[in-house]
């Protein structure tokens, strides 16, 4: 018998299913409804869904008409009402003070841009900003960027060999809206 036992799973092969095999792939339905079970799930999704929302919530067509909402719902409401209704703070804008027309001119490049350019140097550690094309005071511009970008005496510097003012720290956009203020 023990010659004969080890050929038994490969013999098995050949013989009908047993019938625990044959229940398991029938095509029986389950005791349990699948649909009963998704609308569980949907019911509390949607139930998360709804105490999560900022929006008020439809009417509760359980509650009979003459029962009021309870009171903490009604001062949500309030509220956002009053939150609707408030209008957002925007502080005034500088008054604009009349200036003297400009004692320099700043001359455009050839593709009309204004000539101011940012520069990197001591390995990128210092980083400049250099208003070329100048013509007119070149103190008077220095003095008035100075001023404009609350600079000290030291960090706006006038380059005497090249006729340009050289800012420290990048400032091309803010010295750009400056000289298109100033009518350049």
């Amino acid at each position: 018998m023990s010659r004969i036992q080890p050929f038994r799973p490969l013999l098995r092969a050949f013989a009908a299913p047993r019938p625990f095999f044959s229940a398991r792939y029938s095509t029986a339905v389950p005791s349990a409804a699948p649909n009963s079970q998704r609308a569980a799930d949907l019911a509390s999704v949607e139930a998360v869904t709804e105490s999560d929302s900022a929006q008020p919530g439809a009417a509760d067509p359980l509650r009979p008409q003459h029962i009021a909402p309870s009171k903490s719902k009604m001062l949500k409401t309030a509220a956002a009402s009053r939150k609707a209704k408030t209008v957002p703070f925007t502080p005034a804008t500088q008054p604009q003070i009349p200036l003297d027309p400009p004692r320099y001119h700043v001359g455009r490049s050839t593709n009309k841009n204004l000539p101011v350019y940012q520069d990197y140097k001591r390995g990128g550690n210092l980083h400049l900003t250099s208003v070329r094309k100048i013509s007119g005071d070149l103190h008077a511009l220095r003095d008035e960027l100075r001023t404009y970008l609350s600079k000290k005496e030291s960090e706006v510097t006038i380059n005497s060999l090249t006729q340009q003012v050289v800012v420290k720290g990048h400032h091309r956009e803010e010295i750009n809206a400056f000289l298109k203020a100033r009518g350049m």
